[in-house]
């Protein structure tokens, strides 16, 4: 099914800043290594509010040899540039729309929305992705899961649509600092087995935002959880 047209030429710094350019049909020319008009993968999903069942579940095969970075900076993981894995066509009503990832490996989330704007996520929950729009537009996303590690191999994992968001979770948009959009899920802070923990300061580098501390190092991931955890809930950080 052909995607819907694209309404405007908004490219977001996922998680961090929100820029719009004059209408269009074409995409940002920062996002050309990244294919959203390509046939996906897998499969089309189209949805409206109140979609039955919920959630709506999509096997795949997650990853790919291109950096996600090369729509922003700020999004991880590898994928396939030549398309999405998976389009959802999808009319909105009042409820928020989580899409989500589960596999065994540690896997990533790109997401295109119907505005032209990127999402990503790493680590919402455990090693598992997820991204929570608490007022998605109707339009068609095109959806990628990578894997964090490079490589190119493939790794097996099910792409989870829902509207089943908990109240707390949609309405904590606004605590994601400089975001237009909340990226969800149940985060799990780790221990504090950092030598930099307890210093005011989140030094794992899954998060960003203005108390996170400047050069984090991946061998700190999930080891400073009492300092990234007070900083989060008061909205000082972000999970990329």
């Amino acid at each position: 099914m052909p995607p819907f047209a694209r309404t405007s030429l908004a490219l977001a710094l996922p998680l961090l800043t929100a820029a719009c350019a004059s209408m269009s049909t074409s995409k940002p020319a920062v996002a050309q290594s990244l294919d959203w008009t390509a046939t996906p993968v897998y499969t089309t999903l189209t949805l409206s509010a109140g979609f039955q069942p919920d959630p709506q579940t999509v096997s795949v095969m997650a990853g790919g040899d291109t950096r996600a970075s090369v729509v922003s900076a700020d999004c991880a993981g590898f994928v396939n540039p030549a398309a999405p894995d998976v389009d959802i066509n999808y009319t909105a009503g009042s409820s928020p729309l989580k899409i989500a990832a589960s596999a065994s490996s540690d896997t990533t989330l790109v997401v295109y929305d119907p505005a032209g704007i990127w999402h990503c996520n790493d680590d919402a929950s455990g090693t598992n992705p997820a991204i929570v729009l608490p007022n998605p537009a109707s339009g068609n996303y095109n959806v990628w899961i990578g894997t964090y590690e490079s490589g190119g191999r493939l790794v097996p994992a099910e792409l989870q649509i829902s509207e089943s968001v908990s109240s707390n979770t949609a309405a904590a948009s606004p605590s994601a600092s400089a975001s237009n959009d909340y990226i969800g899920g149940d985060i799990e802070w780790g221990d504090d087995g950092s030598q930099w923990s307890n210093d005011g300061e989140c030094d794992d580098p899954r998060f960003l935002g203005p108390g996170a501390a400047a050069g984090n190092i991946d061998a700190d991931r999930f080891h400073d959880a009492s300092d990234c955890r007070s900083l989060y809930e008061q909205g000082q950080l972000y999970l990329r």
